[in-house]
Formats: structure tokens, C-alpha cells, sequence
């Protein structure tokens, strides 16, 4: 082999060599793009979610007023307490 194809041959292998990482440099882009799409998603979720909890919590916290209130009433009623003597024992 002469010195002219040796020479030939190395520059083939580094054009391929540079073809391939130019293949890599694009499937990294793409991979990029790809994470930045499900961060966005990660975090629209994560407030979805933090939505759905604190909706989750005023519906559980406007039930126990609720239920206070209720309470507060049957307390106050003094022609219940008197029909149902059981209530002021669980109250006592």
C-alpha cells in the first residue's frame, strides 16, 4: 500500500468518523428536545396534581365545618338533647 493510499484510506475513516458523530450530535438533539418535552409535562402534572389536592382538601375541610355546624346545632337544641339523652353522653 502506498504512502498516497494509506493517506486516502485514514481520510475516508475520518469522514466517516466525523459522519458519525454528526449522526450522534443530532440523535442528542433530539434526545434533548425529547427530555425538555416531558420536563414540561412533569411539572404541568405536578400542578395538576397540586390542584387536585388542595381541591381534594377544601372539600374534606368544608364537610368537617359542615359537620361542626351540625353539631353546634344539636348542641344548642335543647328540645333534641332532651329526646336523645345518648348524644350528651358522646358529647360529655
Amino acid at each position: 500500500m502506498t504512502d498516497s493510499e494509506k493517506l486516502n484510506l485514514i481520510i475516508t475513516e475520518i469522514q466517516g468518523m466525523k459522519t458519525d458523530m454528526q449522526d450522534m450530535k443530532t440523535d442528542m438533539q433530539g434526545m434533548n428536545s425529547r427530555i425538555d418535552i416531558l420536563e414540561l409535562h412533569m411539572k404541568q402534572m405536578e400542578r395538576n396534581l397540586k390542584n387536585e389536592i388542595h381541591k381534594e382538601c377544601a372539600l374534606v375541610l368544608d364537610e368537617v365545618e359542615r359537620v361542626h355546624r351540625i353539631l353546634d346545632e344539636h348542641k344548642s337544641d335543647k328540645k333534641t338533647q332532651a329526646q336523645q339523652p345518648a348524644f350528651q353522653e358522646f358529647t360529655a
